[in-house]
């Protein structure tokens, strides 16, 4: 059995280019787990599983999921990685946020064309020295 390795909460946040706050909030909410090791400091410990749950936060958000969204996904692929109905869950997630940015980009498209049509309005109507 692999022996297993524990993060301080300083490693984990240089590691992942984040704060120990962030940390400290996800596991306030539940998201991560932490154990007190014995020391004079009882400092936060976390393991392997905590810093891949982390990783997996971070994608989350990097993507544009919501905490619970991401909560979820992690809990379903921890439950049973490869059962269909954990990736179907799953597969449902990313198309909701596909379509989400899909829609996004219309917006954005329609914006651009919005402001193009003033921009070349103003360009037209400025006075020409």
């Amino acid at each position: 059995m692999a022996k297993e390795n524990f993060f301080t909460i300083s490693e984990l946040a240089s590691m992942f280019d984040i704060s120990s706050r962030t940390i400290r909030y996800y596991e306030e909410i539940g998201m991560l787990t932490s154990e007190s090791r014995e020391s004079l400091t009882m400092q936060r410990s976390y393991t392997n599983r905590e810093r891949r749950r982390l990783k997996m936060i971070l994608r989350g958000k990097k993507l544009g999921f919501s905490l619970q969204e991401i909560r979820e996904m992690i809990d379903l692929y921890e439950s049973n990685p490869e059962g269909e109905a954990e990736k179907s869950r799953i597969i449902e997630f990313a198309d909701s946020k596909l379509k989400e940015i899909e829609e996004q980009i219309m917006q954005l498209q329609m914006l651009r064309e919005d402001i193009l049509t003033y921009k070349e309005k103003y360009e037209n109507t400025r006075v020409k020295a």
